[in-house]
């Protein structure tokens, strides 16, 4: 990676990659993907902007950009779908747009690729935007932790499709790999979603009382739980958006103390994640 300025970096396949494009006579369409994506991109910069999300750099890559935001996790799921559909969007506009374009090879190319992106960024898989939309219509209910999990299975089940139909394909087109080639590529970021996933989980949920010195009012929920439940069962409830107050019950069912989040969150810190919700 190389850096160029703060905020923006360029990938060092660039230039082996236009290098190869030219020897092999594409690089009209490498630079109209590049163009594809990039637009893609912009538009998740101009979503993250408008809903007051920061951008902490940008990376441009052989076949267009990426950017990574200042939040980690976002601590809004309706803001994080939004972000996630509006690249999506700009392809679906292109394509309308295609319409209003001369007929032509490059024309057909360009609704081509506007279509793959499209097709390949709706996939359920994280970090791309199927994988990003999906999680924060779970994330709600579900709380962080158990979204993650939920959308990592479901993530598993079209991987093992993408690949079953790969295999397919490659047989019945005597040995064309496109299929297979994005198989791989999906379970390589589904193993470095999760590689990064539960770190910056933790990470958010361990500085939670940001939510109430950046918020002077936040939405509440309460909880009910037995004495000798395991306090990650609220830990994998909570998300980023929500303050959660727990009433603990004895065999009774009667409350004998009320906890909030931040005393699950510290106990499960010093005592681990087997500690007893009767012992935070």
């Amino acid at each position: 990676m190389i850096r160029i300025t703060r905020f923006l970096y360029i990938h060092s396949l660039i230039v082996p990659m236009l290098v190869l494009a030219y020897l092999v006579g594409s690089l009209s369409t490498f630079f109209m993907s590049f163009g594809v994506v990039m637009i893609h991109e912009l538009c998740h910069l101009f979503a993250a902007i408008l809903l007051g999300i920061g951008v902490k750099s940008i990376i441009i890559l052989p076949f267009g950009m990426t950017l990574r935001l200042s939040q980690e996790v976002v601590r809004n799921p309706q803001k994080e779908a939004l972000i996630a559909v509006s690249g999506p969007l700009a392809n679906v506009v292109m394509i309308a747009l295609s319409r209003y374009m001369e007929p032509s090879i490059n024309t057909m190319v360009f609704v081509v690729i506007n279509w793959s992106v499209l097709i390949l960024n709706l996939v359920p898989v994280p970090p791309l935007d199927g994988g990003r939309i999906l999680r924060a219509l779970v994330i709600k209910n579900a709380g962080l932790m158990t979204a993650a999990g939920i959308v990592r299975k479901i993530s598993k089940i079209f991987i093992c499709f993408v690949c079953v139909l790969g295999a397919v394909v490659a047989v019945y087109t005597r040995g064309n790999p496109s299929l297979m080639i994005i198989g791989a590529f999906l379970i390589f970021s589904m193993i470095e979603e999760k590689k990064n996933s539960d770190f910056l989980i933790m990470h958010a949920l361990i500085g939670e009382k940001e939510k109430l010195t950046n918020e002077k009012l936040i939405p509440t929920n309460t909880l009910c739980i037995s004495v000798n439940t395991p306090a990650k069962a609220v830990i994998r409830k909570l998300n980023l958006s929500t303050f959660y107050i727990v009433h603990i019950l004895d065999e009774n069912h009667k409350i004998i103390k009320t906890a909030t989040e931040s005393d699950f969150i510290r106990a499960v810190k010093s005592k681990g994640f087997s500690v007893l919700s009767g012992d935070v």
